[in-house]
């Protein structure tokens, strides 16, 4: 505990805390959502609910929004760095979800405590935005 019974201050998490400082202007409805995102992979890689992951269409057009001028900027050094993080073998039977979550968790703590352009957040940001949508595509089964 911090200052007379105060919870301390948990700091920023590295992707944040880069992303923000990468931006011209604030944006913190898309600051906001992301740092819910983040959070949720955290909780589902240790084992929450893999809704968790879902978004609704509000959250989806914000990203878009956000991406929007950013998309197509990166290029395949950007690309390589990501997919190198995310594009790894499931095993069949596995828990695509978590596994999902685990990678993506690893890749934002990763990017985030580097030294890397800012094409190579917004790639980032974009497979996020993939495979977390992907996830979340009625009809879609559930480990």
């Amino acid at each position: 505990m911090g200052r007379e019974g105060q919870s301390p201050r948990r700091r920023p998490h590295p992707l944040l805390a880069k992303i923000r400082e990468t931006l011209p202007s604030p944006a913190p409805g898309f600051l906001r959502l992301l740092k819910r995102r983040l959070e949720a992979l955290d909780a589902v890689a240790r084992g929450a609910d893999p809704e968790r992951l879902c978004c609704g269409p509000e959250d989806r057009a914000r990203v878009r929004r956000f991406l929007a001028t950013r998309a197509g900027r990166w290029d395949d050094g950007d690309e390589s760095l990501v997919r190198g993080y995310l594009d790894r073998w499931t095993p069949p039977g596995g828990d695509s979800w978590r596994a999902a979550a685990r990678r993506l968790r690893e890749a934002a703590r990763a990017l985030g405590g580097q030294e890397v352009r800012r094409e190579t957040l917004w790639f980032f940001l974009w497979e996020m935005e993939s495979i977390l949508k992907g996830l979340g595509e009625p009809g879609r089964r559930r480990p």
